[in-house]
């Protein structure tokens, strides 16, 4: 099932370069972007290649705010399974995990409810490895999305998230609603996006290293790749002076409400455009990892069903339709994303801080520019 990607880089391609012209191109088509939140929401965009970069903004930091500055730290949603995924396999480079060992066998005993994965009268759930985990292969339900619902596509879970906006969520008590959502297959033979594996690699990373999940993010990834404005939110104080650009749901503030604290291992990370820009460049220049292993693991691609979708480990992998080539990354609820052009070694990084929009078009018009 598992389709592999050569983990080399291709040489640079000769100096890329946006006219003035292009630039105010890309910001005006930020402006449109962001003139669709109505004001709940502003926007970063950043792209940088060997040699250059650029850079905008449009909007408010918050609904009312001040004009939302380049440098503002935003909560990334789903593009931390990118940053959870590298950790861990930090954490098998060190010998502390192993990709194809069950999750299960890192957790202490009681970690996994009884009937977590029951399938044909089997219960899978202590048989999930963590490569399925971090791929999205493990069959298991998401607890954010899957059914059975309880009205209108709100399972028990996501109900009581919206009821209770001031909770503190912690991981374990996340699993505890898994057993009651509909498993979607035997482990290995699918794809199915699911928080959940994500969670239970969270867990292990923290059994493995006695470290809670933001002191081993911040061990393995932030420090070791210079990663000065990345936090996770709700597990540790924002930083002493952080700018951080509120994201909505609608007319939700998402950024306000402590039961966010849900999104934990899968989408728990504020950062900013460079900090982003700094994982993209350490993760496929070779700086994170030690071993050429590492990559290609988590450059090994599962199809997801979508024409032009791929999935590794906690990474994407999406045809470009506008320019030659493919990107690799992530992107998150709120429409967040950070993503590496192989062909020309260009980073895309930004938010629009408003999950009712569409950030896909801005990465796809600055890939055309660059390509020209």
């Amino acid at each position: 099932m598992l389709l592999t990607l050569a983990a080399a880089l291709p040489l640079a391609a000769p100096q890329l370069q946006l006219t003035p012209g292009e630039q105010r191109l890309l910001t005006g088509a930020l402006q449109t972007a962001v003139r669709r939140n109505d004001g709940w929401g502003g926007g970063v965009l950043r792209m940088s290649w060997p040699g250059g970069a650029f850079e905008t903004t449009a909007g408010s930091l918050r609904r009312g705010g001040p004009a939302m500055p380049p440098d503002a730290a935003f909560e990334i949603a789903s593009t931390s399974k990118a940053v959870t995924a590298a950790a861990a396999l930090v954490l098998v480079e060190e010998g502390l995990l192993d990709l194809d060992a069950p999750v299960a066998s890192y957790l202490p005993p009681g970690t996994l409810p009884p009937n977590f994965l029951v399938i044909g009268g089997h219960d899978y759930g202590p048989e999930v490895t963590v490569r399925q985990c971090l791929s999205h292969t493990a069959g298991l339900p998401d607890y954010w999305t899957d059914p059975p619902y309880l009205f209108d596509e709100v399972n028990a879970f996501l109900f009581d998230y919206l009821l209770r906006p001031r909770r503190l969520w912690d991981p374990h008590q996340i699993l505890d609603y898994v057993p009651g959502l509909t498993p979607r297959f035997v482990p290995g033979t699918g794809w199915h996006y699911s928080d959940t594996g994500f969670v239970l690699v969270g867990l292990a990373m923290e059994e493995v290293t006695g470290l809670p999940l933001q002191e081993v993010l911040r061990t393995r990834v932030f420090q070791p790749l210079g990663m000065t404005d990345t936090w996770l939110r709700w597990h540790e104080p924002d930083p002493p002076g952080a700018v951080l650009a509120h994201r909505y749901d609608g007319r939700w503030d998402m950024t306000t409400r402590r039961h966010n604290s849900a999104d934990w291992a899968g989408g728990g990370l504020a950062s900013d455009t460079r900090d982003l820009e700094r994982f993209l460049r350490g993760t496929f220049e070779g700086r994170l990892f030690r071993r050429p292993s590492s990559l290609a693991a988590m450059t090994s691609w599962t199809p997801t069903g979508e024409p032009g979708v791929s999935y590794g480990l906690g990474l994407f992998r999406v045809e470009l339709t506008a320019a030659p080539g493919f990107v690799v990354g992530h992107d998150g609820y709120g429409n967040s994303w950070a993503y590496w052009w192989p062909r020309h070694r260009v980073c895309f990084t930004g938010t629009l801080d408003q999950s009712e929009n569409q950030w896909w078009w801005l990465l796809e018009v600055g890939a055309f520019l660059l390509e020209r």
